[in-house]
């Protein structure tokens, strides 16, 4: 896959939020739906198996298979390549986006309780967090596609390329009370321990590619906290990737969730609003690897560095070897640098609007939320259906414009059955596939999925209020 290639080949990686299914989030026998906003509350409280309580992943991006796979000119042959000769620079580039994205998170629940103690619902929470992603510039795909096509040469800037990873442990306490008979309000503490955080940043590399020679002005700078993690180097001093990192406490930080839940005056209205993942985590220098990337290279007979197309047709990963000649350009070095980090979480908000129908059989939902993070932030409004005849099953059904364009539906289950729970939710399920023996979906690399299993606790005690 090209997005594997290319973190995998650049050695990089940071932190970002992210969050388990927003489906989840008006259903009542959804137990982590106070990730979402710490004033929900479920049915019923909860302890988890640890391990398999809550597993999410979650996937962002403006780029899909179709930007990368093209039909072929027989229908019956298979699909082509981006860097196939039958298909043009012209078609390949015209499709992508300025900047084109990709950002990974998971987020596994290791231990997790929530209980009601009256009204009052109290939550407690360990879980890791690891999260990927990438930006990368329309200049750069232009680079791997079109190399030197020009005899007098070609000249390519790319601007904003960054890669980043990051793990780190969370601990969370969290409480949900009432303040009057119609409004609750919820606030929930973090604890961050940092295991991993890397990331590698060009703000600007100019590539000038001529017949007898080519030069490279690169401003580039990889920042790694990793226990035990240090730069790897080639016969040239050239990164090229890791070596002897292992896991540890690298950083440490704090976060809060805040939220409310208002049942109006409208009769049957009930609205919600939360922001989490406000905080901050500081990683340690000790840890701290740095390398960086400045000034112009100039490269004389271009031997190992090459684009033949003949190469690329003949590869598995017909892009591999033009990552590989990439890193080779930019000559990232190590420095004898050390520095501490501070950095911000990205927050989320969460806005909500439900409506019961039947008596609470049957509740319409309006969920607007947006994660904020720098350069990429991401809106959705997603619009929700519940199904609850009776209590012990909840269903729901969604469908999501993200970032003003029509994605897919989702869909959710939520099952009390005697003393236990059951949750499986995805929010965007792709529609639209590829012919063929191997179907890919057609969407943008969108998805959450979360499935988890808890033992099932007291419920609150509505004679408490």
């Amino acid at each position: 896959m090209i997005i594997g290639s290319i973190i995998f080949a650049l050695t990089i990686q940071t932190i970002n939020a992210q969050s388990v299914a927003k489906i989840g989030y008006f259903m009542d026998n959804a137990p982590y739906k106070h990730v979402l906003n710490p004033a929900l509350v479920p049915s019923a409280g909860y302890v988890s198996i640890p391990g398999i309580g809550s597993i999410n992943l979650d996937f962002q991006s403006n780029l899909g298979v179709k930007n990368f796979l093209f039909p072929a000119v027989n229908e019956n042959d298979p699909l082509l390549t981006f860097m196939h000769d039958d298909v043009t620079p012209e078609q390949f580039l015209s499709q992508l986006n300025p900047n084109n994205y990709l950002l990974m998170n998971q987020r596994i629940s290791l231990l997790s309780m929530g209980l009601f103690k009256g009204t009052t619902f109290w939550n407690f929470d360990v879980a890791i967090r690891a999260n990927e992603g990438f930006n990368i510039p329309r200049s750069f795909f232009a680079f791997m596609k079109e190399g030197m096509s020009n005899e007098q040469g070609n000249r390519y800037e790319i601007n904003d390329l960054s890669l980043s990873f990051g793990t780190l442990a969370e601990a969370s306490l969290g409480s949900s009370f009432l303040v009057t008979d119609d409004i609750r309000v919820g606030v929930k503490g973090k604890l961050l321990f940092g295991v991993a955080r890397a990331n590698i940043a060009f703000e600007e590399v100019i590539i000038d590619m001529r017949p007898d020679k080519w030069s490279v002005t690169a401003n580039g700078l990889a920042n790694t906290y990793i226990k035990g993690g240090e730069f790897e180097t080639d016969e040239d001093g050239v990164v090229s990737g890791l070596k002897d990192a292992s896991a540890g406490v690298t950083g440490f930080g704090v976060g809060l969730d805040m939220g409310a839940s208002w049942i109006t005056p409208v009769e049957n209205l009930t609205v919600s609003a939360g922001i989490v993942d406000l905080g901050v985590i500081g990683w340690n220098k000790t840890h701290n690897s740095v390398a960086r990337s400045s000034g112009t290279t100039e490269f004389t007979g271009i031997e190992g560095i090459g684009l033949e197309e003949d190469n690329q047709e003949e590869e598995e990963e017909p892009f591999a070897e033009v990552i590989d000649n990439f890193k080779k350009l930019v000559q990232l070095k190590p420095t004898n640098e050390n520095n501490k980090l501070s950095e911000g979480l990205s927050p989320t908000i969460n806005l909500g609007a439900e409506y019961k129908i039947l008596e609470d059989k049957i509740t319409a939902g309006l969920l607007f939320s947006s994660r904020l993070i720098p350069k990429n932030s991401i809106s959705e409004i997603t619009g929700i259906i519940n199904f609850k005849p009776i209590s012990l099953v909840n269903v729901s059904a969604s469908y999501t414009l993200l970032n003003n364009v029509a994605q897919s539906i989702g869909l959710g289950l939520g099952l009390n059955l005697g003393i236990a729970n059951i949750f499986l939710a995805c929010d965007y399920i792709p529609m639209i596939y590829t012919s063929g023996d191997v179907r890919l979906p057609l969407t943008k690399a969108t998805t959450n999925f979360q499935a988890g299993f808890a033992i099932l606790l007291g419920k609150m005690d509505e004679n408490k209020k």
